[in-house]
């Protein structure tokens, strides 16, 4: 734990309170000693004020829009306050071009549009994470106030655990290695794939209804995700692109892009210790791109020398796929009823979260392994999979209020030494485990992704 903060220290702004804000406050509070009273939450709802009153910070009914965020933001915050963007649909660019002129301290947990950002008449290349990316990363200037972008548990706490998973691969195979030069590393031990592997099998062992959507975290979150096109930072290895694939526009190709099957997910064969050889569903997210982009390696001259390829493979919790199920029936309908499980009515499972580096020899698995039991143990108002995120967001925060001037921060820049010193207390058993497990011969992509599987009947 660091040092309390002083009284006349920032005040914070949660934008959004849902399962995660509900989780995060207490964790503000017990690991970094922020002062309860120097928190307030703005909320589309008061479904967390009985939380609220509990931790002692401060809950307003107050959506954001395009049209009254300025002004709200205006009246509340000043130079060297806080402001932290949980909430879904509300816009990171225009949020934090407003901090970037105010000089207040900004952090989200995933690059957002306001509503609509994600329909594809726009245009399906200015709906993916690597548009909305390219977009903030534009607004880049020196000395300005910190503005950390997509720092949860993935995109964020992710990126540290697979700097230790390279460093800790390569103590494993005998080779040494220069501290912080993970690109070159990754290049030597011959990483060709990085899967961010994630398992959750935390259940409330209720069946789910045709027209519901039940999950551990934000479903509105979660099918804007499932709706977006895929996403994967394009290895170096690689010598074919996925069926429908496109690479972004006047970009060198460290990314692709494509559309899901129709009716159906794209799905990827993946590995996680407790079950081995597994599925998952390939979910877009900013870890892939902005991962991929991290571990290149290019010569004198700029060209490409290497790049791993890097995608989220996600086997969410029980509730969670079986609403999917339902969902695809439906033909991807917006369902009638959506909601975060209540944490009384979560009974068991953990979320298994990691980074899959997959190498010559086989593939190694590294991260935090986190039982629901735990997390109830460690911090109040939390699941596994919240306190995951949480603990993303206080070890970024514990370094952002050391580094107020740092401008537009993702989480690769960021040390991480600093950050897991804050979250891994909170994380459960954070280790790594070796595997022989290679889905074809090489490390192609075409040998990852699974054959079509048809929307399944509920």
């Amino acid at each position: 734990m660091i040092a309390p903060l002083k009284p006349e220290l920032p005040h914070f702004l949660l934008i959004g309170f849902g399962a995660v804000g509900q989780g995060l406050v207490p964790l503000m509070v017990q690991a970094l000693g922020i002062v309860p009273t120097r928190i307030t939450a703005w909320a589309a709802d008061l479904q967390g004020e009985a939380v609220a009153q509990s931790v002692g910070i401060s809950l307003r009914l107050q959506p954001l829009t395009p049209d009254n965020h300025a002004a709200l933001l205006d009246a509340h915050l000043r130079p060297g306050d806080v402001l932290l963007n949980l909430a879904v649909e509300v816009s990171s660019l225009d949020l934090i071009a407003w901090c970037q002129r105010h000089d207040v301290l900004y952090l989200d947990t995933g690059i957002e549009p306001w509503p609509g950002g994600y329909q594809h008449g726009q245009g399906l290349e200015q709906t993916t994470n690597h548009w909305l990316r390219e977009q903030v990363l534009a607004l880049r200037q020196a000395d300005r106030a910190t503005a950390v972008i997509a720092h949860g548990a993935n995109p964020g706490l992710i990126s540290h655990l697979a700097k230790r998973a390279l460093e800790q691969l390569a103590q494993d195979q005998g080779l040494s290695f220069t501290p912080g030069r993970w690109a070159e590393l990754a290049q030597s031990l011959d990483v060709q794939v990085i899967q961010v592997a994630e398992r959750d099998t935390q259940t409330d062992h209720r069946p789910i209804a045709p027209g519901e959507f039940r999950n551990t975290w934000s479903v509105p979150g979660f099918i804007s995700e499932l709706s977006q096109a895929c996403e994967a930072g394009w290895g170096s290895h690689e010598t074919a692109l996925p069926s429908g694939a496109k690479h972004p526009s006047g970009k060198s190709p460290d990314s692709i892009y494509w559309l899901h099957p129709e009716h159906s997910l794209t799905q990827v064969k993946s590995w996680v210790p407790t079950v081995g050889d597994s599925l998952a569903w390939l979910v877009t997210h900013n870890e892939s791109i902005s991962l991929a982009e991290f571990l290149t390696v290019r010569d004198a001259q700029g060209q490409l020398q290497y790049r791993p390829t890097v995608y989220f493979a996600y086997q969410p919790c029980p509730p969670a796929a079986q609403s999917i199920a339902h969902w695809l029936h439906q033909h991807k309908q917006a369902p009638a009823v959506q909601h975060v499980i209540p944490l009384v009515h979560l009974q068991e499972g953990q979320d298994e979260l990691g980074v899959l580096l997959c190498h010559r020899t086989g593939a190694y698995w590294y991260g935090s392994t986190l039982t629901l039991q735990a997390a109830r143990h460690l911090a109040p108002h939390n699941s596994a999979t919240t306190l995951q995120v949480a603990a993303g967001i206080v070890g970024a925060l514990a370094w952002m209020l050391d580094h107020p001037r740092a401008g537009i921060t993702e989480a690769e820049a960021i040390d991480s030494d600093q950050v897991l010193a804050v979250a891994l207390p909170y994380l459960g058993h954070v280790g790594g485990t070796h595997t022989h497990w290679h889905p074809g011969p090489d490390g192609r992509f075409q040998h990852f992704i699974a054959p079509f599987i048809a929307s399944p009947t509920p």
